[in-house]
């Protein structure tokens, strides 16, 4: 399988890299802002306006044509330029409202519209399929009853996507002009439209796991970038620090964990642009939680105090990295996921 970008991918995470540089929080006398940040609707529209929020749906839904693939590799770029907006989140929304034939997709696409996830429960573990919220009533008269947690602040989103039950039966709903206090939405009798089951709440996390564990190939990238520039420079006793042994197999490491991870993204990735695969998905989510760690905290270690400050970036990615593998389901429950499905093949690869 190739791996390597073709021309026209090269091209979108060029310009993305372009477009991502000039979105970069920046340093206001106190180190670059780091963690949660307020929505920028300007960084949003010109997003929207390069078609990064339409790039893996059809022409016909308004979007662009391209694939899951590039989903990732502009997720990459973001994930490099430490853009702190919910992209992954709102392919995530998107997905399901493209698996449902929804009108609200171009919208979405064209940046008049934002929808978000909010999947999660409140004080309670990731089981988006088991969500304590309800749905009663048909047709146009769908209400929900519940909260929903979403992985960012709700408060600029014009509607979101969660998930409920009726009568034991699962259900994807999206719910407009919901009630929200930062990232928590109340469902109180809220009004709602059912976009589908099982199948659509499967196409949401696949494409955003595969955007966010895109934006975490990139982090990682820029933390190992950093991490050798400074073994090459950073001198102790006269010498720099890449000529000791013990330094550099650390580095190693760290760019085998990179390298292993970019593998398995691209290759869920690649899966995903041909149909929804939730083992691939996993499998990736997996190797960005293990790794995603390592890569970070080596990258602290190697910088010594450095690696802490507010002013240096290294803490930036590894935070970020940290938040990345807990949304959408943390280590621990892809690697359960996987378990789970080892009886069905009489061989399994471990990676």
């Amino acid at each position: 399988m190739d791996f390597k970008p073709n021309e026209e991918q090269r091209a979108l995470a060029s310009a993305v890299r372009d477009m991502a540089s000039s979105l970069t929080p920046k340093d206001e006398g106190n180190g670059a802002p780091t963690g949660p940040q307020p929505f920028d609707p300007t960084g949003w529209s010109r997003m929207a306006e390069m078609g990064l929020l339409g790039l893996p749906f059809s022409e016909d839904a308004g979007g662009f044509g391209a694939s899951s693939i590039e989903v990732a590799l502009a997720a990459s770029e973001l994930g490099k330029a430490r853009v702190a907006l919910p992209y992954a989140d709102a392919m995530a929304a998107a997905a399901a409202l493209d698996a449902a034939g929804s009108d609200l997709l171009a919208d979405v696409v064209g940046g008049e519209k934002v929808v978000l996830t909010a999947f999660g429960e409140k004080g309670g573990v990731w089981a988006p399929d088991q969500p304590t919220r309800t749905a009663t009533g048909s047709g146009d008269g769908v209400t929900l009853s519940g909260v929903g947690v979403g992985n960012t602040d709700l408060s600029e989103a014009h509607a979101v996507v969660t998930t409920a039950l009726t009568d034991g039966e699962l259900g994807v709903y999206l719910v407009e002009a919901p009630s929200v206090d930062r990232a928590v939405a109340t469902f109180d009798g809220a009004s709602a439209v059912r976009l589908g089951g099982r199948e659509v709440l499967d196409a949401a996390l696949a494409l955003g796991n595969v955007a966010q564990s895109g934006e975490a190939i990139g982090a990682m990238e820029a933390a190992l970038g950093m991490t050798v520039e400074y073994l090459k420079t950073r001198k102790q006793f006269g010498v720099p620090l890449m000529t000791f042994q013990a330094l550099t197999q650390r580095a190693a490491d760290m760019y085998v964990g990179v390298e292993l991870t970019r593998s398995a993204v691209l290759f869920a990735a690649m899966a995903l642009a041909e149909e929804v695969d939730v083992d691939a998905v996993s499998r990736a989510k997996y190797l960005v939680g293990t790794y995603g760690r390592l890569v970070g905290q080596e990258a602290i270690q190697l910088h010594g105090g450095i690696g802490m400050t507010a002013e240096y970036a290294v803490g930036h990615y590894t935070s970020r990295l940290a938040s990345i593998e807990r949304t959408f389901g943390d280590t621990r429950y892809h690697l359960a996921r996987l378990a789970q499905g080892v009886g069905d093949h009489e061989s399994v690869d471990v990676i």
